[in-house]
């Protein structure tokens, strides 16, 4: 259960520096936007490929997530 749960949070603490980030960009010049973008071009024009990496990489977090919630119902 607590592996689930930091694999999760790890997800959630990537995902709100990525954001965090990108609002500072505002205030110090940086190019994680660039990046950011660059990464989901890539991945479109990769087709279908693309799109199963991009659902591996939102799936592992969501499968984590009720990963955690299912083992936290068990042990109750």
């Amino acid at each position: 259960m607590g592996i689930c749960w930091l694999y999760f949070m790890s997800g959630v603490i990537a995902l709100v520096l990525i954001y965090l980030l990108i609002l500072s960009s505002v205030f110090i010049p940086n190019n994680v936007l660039a990046n950011v973008m660059a990464f989901m071009s890539e991945l479109s024009k990769n087709g279908v490929v693309g799109l199963i990496t991009l659902m591996v990489f939102v799936g592992q977090y969501f499968l984590a997530y009720h990963l955690y919630v299912f083992f936290k119902a068990k042990a109750t």
